[in-house]
């Protein structure tokens, strides 16, 4: 497939005039319109279409745009396209030509857009976020360099793994893995006893409480009907059957799980490496939080800081892993950007371990929080109230990236990621963390950052720039 430039969109006073429709320029959607770099982002997606032979795809922006607004309104796909034939704002912000009230493609195209994109979604998340910083530097003025550190969990919509009920699951696969074998060879089905099986599994689930005798016991009859059912799929494999790409990896996610199953069956624990809770999407793991309303999570965990007000990503990362190894990283990675260490860092308690402490203390930052060791018993009172001011006043500072975090799960949809595949969910984190930035200056400039004014039959745009001195620019 090829990729070529289509049509220049028109202007805001021309677009969809001729069916009587008129834009609100206080509408943030028709302010980014004209501010997003989106030639540059769009020399970036050319590298994805490495043949200039084939069909021509459809323009970047479109898709980029469309699922820009999928992330602030958390809308699905087939709703989404819904919204934007109904919403011109939308269609204008997508660079359409002109507003018209056919679907401008199938929700189908938007899966595939994402998977396209996987390879170059960090580059157009950094290329944005570079561009809102430009935004925001006149604002930010000479203040103290600042970073701030910390990571959560973006859960993944899965069903909520049991035990029992997984392998249950991973038996009804068997048995139509088994099936189907067993009609290429043109052999007998083996019994399975799935009727029985289902008949068990079924009387169990309707138990409003079950002991955990009980619950132990369903688990030893699953183990047994999914170890028969792998016996059955590999003595017919050897005899000449042959299952699809999809079925042979749902078989190796099977195995892996009846292996770690058996295993936490025959120790009496809970706990196991790499353990899998969804067969659909094994590359999930549970993340330990700690946190009030859920203990685990089931999702990618993110390391993310703050950089002069705009959210980066500093690793992604479906197992669990301890951030404070990624801090001298991502200080790193901040004086490449920036040419300089920051003054300060601001993180929890976890990254303030003695390594990150001397490490900062090298290279002159100062990483804000308690000292480490049993607290002295004789302290001046003074000293003592001064220190409380200054860990309350860290902690009040080091709040903003909680609230940012509170943000792009309520408000870019990461509070549930809906995307099946790694990359998509990686995709899906990018345009998140990306929509965050974006709300970020649109609040900053609490003002229209366009106005378009009408003199008879003269339009006047005015374009606002936040600084020191106001600078408007008239076109």
């Amino acid at each position: 497939m090829v990729y070529r430039t289509k049509t220049v969109q028109l202007s805001i006073e021309s677009f969809g005039q001729g069916l009587g429709v008129s834009l609100s320029p206080d509408n943030k959607w028709v302010q980014l319109a004209d501010q997003l770099p989106w030639t540059e982002m769009e020399t970036i997606y050319r590298e994805v279409f490495p043949s200039p032979l084939g069909r021509a795809g459809k323009p970047f922006r479109l898709f980029y745009g469309a699922q820009l607004i999928k992330q602030s309104t958390g809308l699905s796909d087939a709703d989404l396209v819904k919204a934007i034939r109904d919403t011109p704002a939308y269609q204008y912000f997508m660079g359409c030509p002109t507003y018209t009230v056919k679907v401008p493609f199938n929700p189908s195209a938007l899966t595939h857009f994402r998977k396209r994109i996987a390879p170059i979604s960090s580059r157009l998340r950094t290329m944005i976020g570079g561009w809102c910083k430009i935004q925001l530097q006149d604002s930010l003025g000479d203040e103290q360099k600042t970073m701030i550190l910390d990571a959560t969990v973006t859960p993944v919509h899965i069903r909520f793994p049991q035990d029992y009920s997984l392998l249950n699951q991973a038996r009804t696969f068997l048995e139509t893995f088994i099936t189907e074998l067993a009609h290429q060879l043109h052999v007998p089905i083996p019994r399975t006893y799935k009727r029985e099986a289902h008949k068990t599994y079924v009387t169990f689930t309707k138990k409003p409480r079950r002991t955990a005798k009980e619950t132990r016991q369903q688990i030893k009859a699953q183990l047994q009907y999914v170890r028969r059912d792998l016996r059955y799929v590999g003595e017919l494999q050897a005899q000449g059957g042959q299952l699809t790409e999809k079925q042979l990896s749902r078989l190796v996610t099977i195995q892996e799980l009846f292996t770690q199953q058996e295993f936490m069956y025959r120790t009496k624990t809970h706990r196991v490496d790499h353990r899998i809770v969804s067969l659909a999407q094994p590359y999930v793991r549970p993340i330990k939080r700690g946190k009030a309303k859920q203990n685990t999570e089931f999702g990618p965990k993110i390391d993310v800081s703050i950089q002069d007000g705009i959210l980066d990503i500093e690793r992604v990362d479906f197992n669990a892993f301890n951030e404070s190894t990624d801090f001298q990283k991502a200080v790193e990675r901040y004086k490449e950007q920036h040419g300089y260490y920051p003054d300060e860092v601001l993180a929890d308690k976890l990254y303030r371990n003695r390594e990150n402490i001397a490490f900062a203390k090298e290279r002159g930052m100062t990483i804000i929080g308690p000292k480490l060791g049993r607290k002295p018993k004789n302290v001046d009172e003074k000293q003592r109230r001064a220190e409380n001011a200054a860990a309350r006043d860290a902690e009040n500072r080091r709040g903003q990236i909680e609230r940012s975090f509170a943000f792009i799960k309520q408000k870019c949809s990461l509070g549930l990621v809906r995307a099946k595949t790694k990359d998509t969910i990686a995709v899906t984190i990018d345009m998140g963390i990306t929509m965050a930035n974006i709300d970020t200056v649109l609040r900053l400039f609490s003002f229209a950052l366009l106005l378009v004014v009408q003199i008879k039959d003269t339009y006047l745009t005015i374009r606002y720039k936040s600084s020191e001195d106001a600078e408007f620019l008239l076109t």
